[in-house]
């Protein structure tokens, strides 16, 4: 049985989607910010804006792996090892994930004052609930508040394989029931008036992506590369996040785009051969975690202009020096690595 695939155009992917929320952080929202750049202007604002829906292109691409990887165990064995599958997961994210929290987020006051996760936030993100206490209480201002969307992330995985239990009609009910609690949970919010980020963090809010990844693992039972789906959710993205809100009645309809669009971009992107031309993206997906995890704390301390080249440095000392001992522990918990021609279906942070 193996837990474990790999699909090199997915790390790529996982770089692009990276990429993407570092331009938002990176870069200036508003068009009068780009004097130089005449009637681009605002598309380069836009830009800067729709980055944020990296983190959908993060929960569509997670959402499928997982959910492809339990289905393949579930096919293999007739059953799934949840203990084994939370192991995995740990093993993954926690290491730097908790290290981030406790280390490195008290480490940025020394560095800039008031760059600050308070304790009762630290609680949160502890418990893996900080995306919650973010929509209900605002950000915090520290670096490392974008862990709230690893909460989301983990949220899933403690959920999600006593949902399915590897059954296929199971995994669509499902996820076409996460499709409508999204949908409920943000005309409620805005019916209500509640203000960014409370609709942005909120996990029954951000199920559409979710969904989308999950639904995508049932249904792609083969490779079908396609540039112009890449680059029409590429668009869908750019559209969605350069000209929408984050919170509203807009909201009801500009969630489920932006999944569709990840979902476009994903489907596209399976059996490309991009992870073997192109060897330098394929490398970043592998450490995108801690390209994730550092790069707003670091384009704090240097600026954006060189953020970029810091960041990779401090991913890759992070991936073989902290994450790659856990790594290496954690294939106790599953069998050896599958190539992509030997995959039934095709097949994260």
């Amino acid at each position: 049985m193996s837990t474990q695939f790999h699909r090199p155009e997915l790390d790529a992917l996982r770089f692009g989607a990276f990429f993407l929320v570092f331009l938002h952080h990176a870069l200036p929202h508003a068009s009068a910010d780009y004097p130089f750049a005449g009637p681009a202007a605002q598309a380069l604002a836009a830009l800067a804006r729709a980055g944020a829906l990296g983190v959908d292109l993060f929960f569509t691409l997670s959402a499928y792996l997982i959910t492809e990887l339990l289905l393949r165990e579930h096919t293999s064995t007739g059953t799934l090892n949840i203990p084994a599958f939370y192991a995995r997961r740990v093993l993954r994210i926690w290491p730097l994930y908790y290290f981030a929290l406790f280390v490195l987020a008290p480490a940025m006051v020394y560095f800039r004052p008031g760059d600050a996760l308070p304790a009762n936030y630290v609680a949160g993100f502890a418990l893996l609930s900080g995306n919650w206490i973010c929509a209900f209480r605002g950000y915090p201002a520290s670096s490392f508040t974008l862990l709230w969307s690893v909460s989301i992330e983990e949220q899933f995985y403690l959920v999600w394989p006593w949902l399915i239990r590897g059954n296929v009609q199971r995994i669509a009910v499902c996820a076409v029931a996460m499709l409508v609690i999204a949908t409920a949970t943000r005309v409620v919010l805005a019916a209500t008036g509640t203000l960014h980020p409370g609709v942005w963090c909120n996990t029954l809010a951000r199920l559409d992506s979710i969904a989308g990844g999950a639904l995508l693992a049932v249904w792609c039972k083969q490779p079908h590369p396609r540039l112009w789906l890449v680059a029409s959710g590429l668009l869908g993205l750019l559209a969605i996040g350069g000209f929408a809100d984050h919170a509203g009645w807009i909201t009801v309809l500009t969630y489920p785009l932006a999944a569709l669009a990840s979902v476009s971009i994903l489907h596209g992107t399976i059996g490309q051969r991009w992870g073997s031309r192109f060897r330098l993206p394929t490398y970043l997906g592998k450490i995108s975690f801690g390209l994730y995890v550092f790069h707003v704390a670091i384009i704090e301390l240097t600026g954006p202009l060189f953020a970029l080249p810091f960041t990779i440095a401090a991913a890759s000392l992070s991936y073989h020096f902290l994450e790659a001992p856990f790594l290496r522990f954690k294939q106790r918990y599953g069998s050896k690595r599958v190539s992509a021609p030997a995959l039934r279906t095709l097949p994260r942070i």
